[in-house]
């Protein structure tokens, strides 16, 4: 198969490709095969997060109206979480879903924030700065319905 090396024992690597740069790199996966992870675009300029699935490819994730961003982790669901550069430069977590796009999560009132994990009731964890600028652990999660 084009693209995949067999190494010892019949383990198998496989190149998922970029968006266009030279490079890429996977951090996560979940039990669907579904990666996620960040590339480089055209010109090496600027890097997205994307997502793979051996159906649909490399997709661009896109940004919060910044220059970048970063998945990190991915449920089964398909939920991905990760940090992206908003439009005035600061660095905020994001959750993203084939539904709703990518969503900014906010920090603490300070300039930064980034989500490290997600699990299966989508309840997310990492960390964000305060206005006074110290750092602190955070979970985010949804409201839970009262129906």
């Amino acid at each position: 198969i084009s693209g995949k090396m067999v190494f010892a024992k019949g383990v198998t690597i496989q190149d998922l490709g970029t968006l266009g740069g030279t490079s890429s790199l996977a951090s996560a996966v979940n039990d669907r095969g579904q990666v996620v992870g960040f590339t480089y675009l055209p010109n090496d300029t600027e890097v997205h997060a994307f997502s793979w699935t051996q159906a649909g490819g490399m997709v661009d994730l896109g940004t919060l109206g910044g220059t970048g961003s970063q998945a990190i982790a991915v449920n089964d669901s398909g939920q991905i979480v990760g940090w992206a550069f908003t439009a005035d430069g600061t660095t905020h977590a994001f959750s993203w879903t084939q539904a709703g796009g990518m969503v900014n999560l906010g920090s603490l009132g300070g300039t930064y924030s980034g989500a490290n994990a997600v699990n299966a009731s989508g309840q997310i964890v990492g960390g964000a700065s305060a206005a006074d600028g110290a750092s602190r652990a955070v979970l985010w999660q949804a409201p839970q319905s009262t129906n």
